[in-house]
């Protein structure tokens, strides 16, 4: 079965997404040190749960429960439905995201909404949490909504730009957890997915 419902920019949803933000530095010198401490978190607000609609246009493959694009240049991808379904989920949780913090004011300069991987290995703990489990989530591959909360600074060190609002702030009212169910034609797919705060900085080469 075709969905024709929305095709313009699908080879850019498949990947990873960050709308409006640059890329973080990960590495500091001698020379450049700033106040910034990169980390990742996750959100501290109560999970939240909602049913989602596909947009894109894809072909369902029934004998390998897969799903295949094709894009405008005439190439195509397969991938497998749980993974489809996942990297949908992760999606539209990266919009549902951006409006929660909108609905709350912590939107502006430095603050990014989108969606990528992040393994929970690689989410930092405070030692009165409790840490992440694969068993509290349910996805494909390691795909989630993510906010981003960034420092930028020139190419002297002089800072260019900071948020608005701190990153404790953005974690409090960011949820846990999505539990997102995508209603596709063919069948339901439900991901719980984690949604991941992340502090960092850019400096301009």
């Amino acid at each position: 079965m075709i969905r024709r419902e929305f095709l313009a920019g699908l080879g850019a949803s498949v990947g990873v997404i960050y709308a409006g933000c640059l890329s973080p530095s990960s590495t500091q010198t001698e020379e450049f040190t700033p106040d910034v401490e990169p980390t990742k978190r996750l959100g501290q607000a109560p999970g939240i749960s909602f049913d989602a609609k596909p947009q894109e246009e894809y072909e369902y493959l029934e004998e390998s429960d897969s799903v295949r694009i094709q894009y405008e240049s005439g190439e195509s991808s397969t991938f497998a439905f749980a993974w489809w379904g996942t990297a949908r989920a992760a999606e539209h949780g990266a919009d549902r995201l951006k409006r929660l913090l909108e609905d709350k004011s912590l939107t502006g300069t430095g603050i990014s909404t989108g969606w990528g991987e992040t393994e929970l290995a690689a989410i930092d703990v405070p030692t009165d949490e409790d840490p992440p489990t694969q068993e509290e989530f349910k996805r494909g591959p390691p795909l989630c909504p993510k906010v981003r909360h960034l420092h930028h600074y020139a190419r002297d060190g002089s800072l260019i730009s900071k948020p608005d609002v701190s990153f404790s702030r953005i974690v409090e009212a960011t949820p846990r957890s999505m539990e997102i169910t995508m209603l596709f034609p063919e069948k339901a797919y439900t991901a719980v997915l984690p949604v991941v705060c992340s502090r960092t900085w850019q400096r301009n080469e």
